[in-house]
């Protein structure tokens, strides 16, 4: 398993630490493509958090490592928890995930299609976002969904203080 474009995750909540030039080609691709969105139906862009960032990819992580996909972590862990976790404490929050799609724009363009999550994408009050996109090309086929595995997994968290 690996972040595309880095090195092995072995330390995903690291990422908090880093610039901003870190992100994958692949994330910033979401980012820009999140931001036109928000630009088409009058929100500011988003500006990327390393809080948030590290929330982000630290639930990948999770996702591809202990095979599950959901929002809340097979530890209990939530989105609340995990940015505390990460350093980023109050405010509003909101979080996209998805697993299976391998381009930036197909992930976004489902995300659209998905009236929660293109809520989340809309709300204007959201003026931070972190992004992480982890593969894992050993991945195994996750109980309860398709009979593939998913390989990318995705997650977005949106943060305002």
């Amino acid at each position: 398993m690996k972040r595309v474009g880095t090195a092995i995750l072995s330390a995903a909540l690291m990422v908090a630490s880093l610039p901003l030039a870190a992100m994958t080609t692949q994330e910033s691709e979401v980012l820009d493509l999140i931001n036109q969105e928000r630009a088409r139906h009058g929100c500011g862009a988003l500006s990327v958090n390393a809080r948030l960032t590290a929330a982000a990819e630290g639930h990948a992580v999770a996702m591809a490592t202990k095979n599950f996909f959901g929002h809340k972590g097979p530890n209990g862990s939530t989105l609340r928890s995990r940015t505390n976790h990460a350093g980023y404490r109050g405010g509003s929050l909101a979080e996209n995930i998805a697993a299976g799609w391998s381009t930036p724009q197909k992930t976004v363009s489902e995300w659209m299609a998905s009236s929660g999550h293109r809520r989340n994408i809309l709300t204007c009050k959201y003026r931070e976002t972190g992004i992480a996109m982890v593969y894992d090309p050993n991945d195994a086929p996750i109980p309860g969904q398709p009979s593939h595995p998913m390989k990318y997994y995705w997650v977005q968290v949106f943060g305002k203080k």
